[in-house]
């Protein structure tokens, strides 16, 4: 059951992608924008349960289950998230993304972790019920627990040079993009 959710929800992302895709090429305009579609991925993951995505129960209700990283990019808003059951996923505000990643063992791995290091850094962020998108070069996190979300903020540029206490975390999330990435040029270049 904790395989078919995320698998459902990354083929309903593939096929309303497709439909889109299709209509912008019969030159008819998109029924559900680019912006509109990862808007509803961010809020579904921000607003979820660990319940809803049948994940196991953590040791304490304030203990993380998940964590999203809203970063604020050039063409908009990057969001990777991370279950703790391995799913992983990369939504776009630009359009497109990775959803699921549980088959992939580096990246269910780089999942789970950020999910570890996320369970490290709760004690210091802040309970919101508010997820406004970040500014070019802001980055916000939200652990997402059965008690509610909590959120940290920090700039890009710090956390890249490791002046954020919360750089740690930055680099866990990152490390999942790198993951999709990697996966992405072996499939390009035909190896497994």
């Amino acid at each position: 059951m904790k395989v078919i959710i995320p698998i459902l929800v990354a083929v309903a992302v593939v096929v309303l992608w497709l439909a889109l895709r299709s209509r912008v090429q019969g030159g008819q305009a998109p029924a559900v924008a680019p912006k509109d579609v990862y808007l509803g991925l961010r809020n579904q993951m921000l607003q979820g349960s660990r319940a809803k995505f049948s994940l196991p129960a953590t040791s304490g209700a304030e203990e993380p289950w998940g964590i999203a990283m809203d970063w604020g990019v050039t063409n908009g808003t990057a969001t990777v998230v991370a279950l703790s059951d391995g799913s992983a996923s990369v939504y776009l505000s630009s359009g497109g993304g990775f959803i699921g990643g549980i088959g992939q063992e580096p990246i269910r791995k780089a999942a789970q972790n950020a999910v570890v290091v996320a369970r490290e850094f709760k004690a210091r962020m802040t309970a919101t019920t508010a997820y406004p998108l970040p500014g070019r070069g802001q980055v916000t996190f939200y652990a997402l627990t059965d008690s509610g979300v909590f959120t940290a903020k920090g700039l890009q540029e710090d956390m890249s040079t490791h002046r954020d206490p919360f750089s740690k975390l930055g680099d866990a999330m990152q490390a999942i993009i790198t993951e999709y990435r990697l996966w992405e040029q072996q499939k390009a270049s035909g190896s497994k």
